[in-house]
């Protein structure tokens, strides 16, 4: 990609300019969904759209077809890392410990979209199960929270939010290509 400003090509994996202007620059992540429009519509019902032409006819379901070939890699304790997407396809709702950071994975099918959250709250350590296709509950308060927004919708947590972590879907081969020392997350 390239922004109009300065003509300076980006690389979206790494967030570094490659050429132009801002070579070497780095851009500050910011997190955003890759998500259908009916999912995103469910979760944030007030939102409205600019209707533009469309400019890929790749992004569906159908474009996982072979989950194989994808990844969800983000960054944490300082090195690049990896959750599989067939494995998130197996286990929607995968928690996992990075250093001294617990972290919850969770993967809505239906919305192709994978989200990543911390799962401390105010110094306690949530361990969450999942109920339906976009609920889980946490072992320690029984509270229910959304997949999707990390949001607690009822229970004893109701109102608060698991902090999200930047992270980006990929394919396999690019995510290594450009991150060769990156760590595939266990199951």
């Amino acid at each position: 990609m390239s922004d109009l400003e300065t003509d300076t090509e980006w690389s979206h994996l790494l967030g570094r300019g490659m050429d132009g202007a801002l070579k070497g620059k780095t851009l500050t992540p910011l997190i955003s969904d890759m998500v259908t429009w009916d999912v995103w519509k469910r979760e944030y019902p007030e939102t409205t759209a600019l209707n533009m032409s469309q400019t890929s006819k790749n992004y569906s379901r159908e474009f996982y077809r072979e989950p194989t070939q994808f990844v969800f890699g983000f960054k944490a304790i300082g090195k690049p890392w990896s959750l599989a997407m067939d494995q998130m396809l197996k286990r929607p709702v995968h928690q996992f410990e990075l250093g001294d950071e617990p972290l919850l994975a969770t993967f809505d099918e239906r919305g192709t979209v994978t989200h990543l959250f911390s799962r401390d709250i105010g110094g306690q350590t949530l361990d969450f199960e999942q109920v339906d296709g976009l609920t889980m509950k946490d072992h320690q308060t029984s509270s229910h929270w959304s997949m999707i927004t990390g949001s607690a919708t009822a229970g004893a947590m109701k109102g608060i939010r698991l902090t999200p972590h930047v992270g980006i879907m990929s394919y396999r081969k690019a995510w290594k290509n450009f991150h060769p020392d990156s760590s595939d997350i266990a199951f």
